[in-house]
């Protein structure tokens, strides 16, 4: 797995190859970084469940200032600490919580915020509600889900402004 664009391109990405991660393939990262940018000038982003990284990562390469990668696996936290090791990233926060507990504990308010949760967790708008306060006014929440999924269109000032189908997989673009 490569980063596909930014000051990163082609740069590896180790991947996690545990059962309980699903790594976003090249092309369909590509495809939701071009409906979201593609580029960032600055700005925060938080991936969630963050597996490898590799989301979080590509954003970094697109511009986006500082990422926080949260994986609950500590093997897969690992692998996003080689990664951005390898990778040179030093403005990075790790942290190895459930989802809710990092909501929680979180102060900080992000520009971008990536959501992939493991397809059993299919309250999607549950999961918006928690994260939404972490959301800054313009940001965007990228949402991949199960194609199958219940997704919402909207939630207080949040819109729904992208809905793509890739495989198994939906990918559902909201703005603040």
């Amino acid at each position: 797995m490569r980063v596909v664009a930014g000051n990163l391109r082609h740069r590896i990405i180790e991947m996690t190859n545990l059962e309980t991660t699903r790594e976003t393939q090249d092309k369909v990262r590509q495809a939701i970084y071009n409906m979201i940018g593609p580029y960032f000038s600055g700005g925060k982003c938080l991936d969630l469940f963050a597996g490898s990284g590799a989301m979080g990562i590509e954003a970094y390469s697109r511009g986006i200032e500082f990422i926080y990668l949260n994986d609950l696996n500590n093997e897969a936290l690992n692998v996003c600490k080689k990664n951005c090791k390898n990778l040179g990233i030093e403005n990075v926060k790790f942290s190895n919580l459930d989802y809710k507990e990092f909501i929680n504990k979180c102060d900080t308010q992000f520009d971008l915020i990536i959501l992939d949760p493991p397809y059993k967790m299919d309250d999607i708008k549950g999961i918006i509600e928690e994260v939404y306060p972490l959301l800054n006014k313009d940001g965007l929440l990228v949402f991949e889900m199960g194609k199958d999924s219940k997704y919402i269109e909207e939630y207080n000032d949040l819109s729904l402004i992208k809905n793509k189908e890739y495989g198994i997989k939906r990918v559902v673009v909201y703005r603040r």
